[in-house]
C-alpha cells in the first residue's frame, strides 16, 4: 500500500456540467476530454507544485454537482483549507448554484478560502455572451472577498494561475501559523486519521 503526504486540501464544488472535472483533469493530469463522465461521489487527486521556493502538495477533492450527491459533498469539504467553486457563466442557473454551495461551504468551514471560478471561457467571445452580468459577479466577489478567476481546461488559459494562487495563499497563511497568528493544520501523526 502506498502512502502520500498531502500539505492541504483543495475541494471543488458547484452544479453537474459546470466545469469542475475539466478544471481538475487539466491541471492534475494535462488532459482535456471533451466528453467528460459524471462525477459520482468524489474523486480524488494529487498534485505537488513549486511556489515561492517551496514544494506543496494539494489535495484535490472533485465533487459530484448533482442534487442527489448534495448530502455527500459536506464529507468532502470537511476541514478544506480552499473550495474552488466553479460556475458556467454561460448558465445563470451555474451561478446561482455556486452562491448555493458558498453557502452551504460557510456553515461549516468558515475559514475555508474561496475561489469563484468562471469555467468554460472558450465559450465566451464578449461579455455579452455571458448568461449573468459579469459585473454583478465581480461586485459579489468583491464584496465577499473572493478572488474571481476565468479559466478554460479546453484551451488551458487561466488553470495555473488559479492553482498558483491558491499554493501561495496557503503559503502565506501558513507562514502565519509559523508567526502564531492561526493554526490551520496539525503536523502530528494521528494513526487513525481517515481519508477527509
Amino acid at each position: 500500500m502506498s502512502t502520500f503526504q498531502v500539505d492541504f486540501k483543495v475541494v471543488l464544488l458547484g452544479a453537474s456540467n459546470a466545469g469542475k472535472t475539466s478544471l481538475f483533469e487539466r491541471f492534475v493530469n494535462n488532459k482535456f476530454a471533451r466528453d467528460t463522465k459524471t462525477t459520482v461521489g468524489v474523486s480524488f487527486g494529487l498534485k505537488t507544485i513549486g511556489v515561492r521556493g517551496s514544494q506543496v502538495a494539494m489535495g484535490l477533492w472533485d465533487t459530484a454537482g448533482q442534487e442527489r450527491f448534495e448530502s455527500l459533498a459536506k464529507m468532502y469539504y470537511r476541514k478544506a483549507t480552499s473550495a474552488i467553486i466553479c460556475f458556467d457563466p454561460t448558465k445563470r442557473q451555474s451561478f446561482e448554484k455556486a452562491q448555493f454551495w458558498i453557502k452551504e461551504l460557510r456553515e461549516t468551514e468558515i475559514n475555508c478560502s474561496v475561489y469563484l471560478v468562471a469555467t468554460k471561457m472558450d465559450q465566451i467571445s464578449s461579455d455579452d455572451d455571458w448568461d449573468i452580468s459579469k459585473k454583478d459577479v465581480m461586485n459579489f466577489a468583491k464584496k465577499n472577498k473572493f478572488k474571481l478567476f476565468e479559466t478554460s481546461a479546453k484551451e488551458n488559459t487561466g488553470v495555473n494561475k488559479l492553482f498558483a494562487m491558491i499554493a501561495q495563499d496557503y503559503l502565506l497563511r501558513d507562514e502565519q501559523d509559523e508567526n502564531g497568528s492561526i493554526k490551520l493544520h496539525s503536523t502530528e501523526k494521528n494513526s487513525t486519521a481517515g481519508c477527509c
